[in-house]
């Protein structure tokens, strides 16, 4: 395997050392709240996250990406993976942009929405892909491996990154599907995290995660009402449709995440992983 590259897994040595992971939490409560907070502020009633999605810009996404950009710019990070992939390492992306293909494939099959709606989900999908990618995979990950060695800060930012999707069931109200999400952002989140370690680049992330995403709510489109005439034989089963299909989806993102990563213990613990 290749090794990951080593401004990823150690701390910077031509700057003096502070309490980064301190930064990083505190970032992270100003992100959460942004993101969530600000969104009680766009929506009025309870709504279903794709249509969210599709009503407009999310404002408070935006300010949440100008928030991290302030902040990395104030504390000098500069080892958070913006730059080119490593030359050769996105050939190791097939299986991910193979997914992705496939939902799209699905997506037009199902109907596409208007020409509007297609361009707010890939332009809201571009910037949850930028603001969670740089907070989770950028900000916190680079934190944790200057205290934790590499497989710990792996799962911590994996279930971190989960678990704050459970916060949508605030903003549309359906706790149910939020924790499924959670479940399924954690477990994708796996993937996003070998994306950066194998290609050494936090756009490769960025670009993988905003086009999964826009595939996902296309789809959710396409998807018949459940309230049309066939409603109650959807209901009868939903239940499993609503657990399988999203085991469904992340299944192979998981596996190959695991894949990806199954070396990542050998690439030697950070410098200061053991320091205090």
């Amino acid at each position: 395997m290749r090794e990951a590259p080593r401004f990823l897994l150690k701390r910077r040595r031509n700057l003096p050392r502070d309490n980064r992971i301190g930064w990083a939490l505190v970032t992270l409560a100003l992100w959460t709240a942004i993101t969530f907070g600000g969104a009680e502020l766009f929506v009025s009633d309870d709504q279903s996250l794709d249509a969210f999605v599709t009503r407009g810009i999310l404002w408070q996404i935006v300010c949440a990406g100008m928030m991290l950009v302030a902040v990395i710019a104030w504390r000098g990070w500069n080892d958070l993976g913006f730059r080119a992939p490593i030359p050769g390492t996105l050939k190791l992306l097939w299986l991910p942009i193979l997914l992705v293909a496939l939902q799209f494939t699905f997506a037009l099959l199902l109907g596409l929405p208007d020409s509007a709606t297609i361009l707010l989900i890939f332009v809201n999908t571009l910037f949850v892909g930028f603001s969670e990618e740089t907070m989770f995979r950028g900000v916190l990950y680079r934190a944790l491996c200057e205290r934790l060695r590499i497989w710990p800060a792996i799962l911590v930012t994996s279930s971190v990154f989960g678990a704050v999707h459970v916060l949508n069931g605030f903003i549309t109200g359906e706790f149910e599907s939020a924790i499924y999400q959670a479940i399924m952002a954690g477990s994708t989140g796996l993937l996003l995290m070998a994306i950066v370690l194998r290609t050494g680049s936090l756009w490769a992330a960025i670009a993988w995660h905003a086009a999964w995403d826009a595939a996902l709510l296309l789809i959710a489109e396409g998807m018949p009402d459940p309230d049309a005439s066939n409603g109650s034989e959807l209901a009868n089963s939903g239940g499993w449709t609503t657990i399988l299909i999203p085991l469904a989806l992340v299944l192979p993102n998981l596996l190959y995440a695991l894949w990806l990563l199954r070396h990542v213990h050998h690439v030697p613990a950070p410098a200061n992983a053991k320091a205090e």
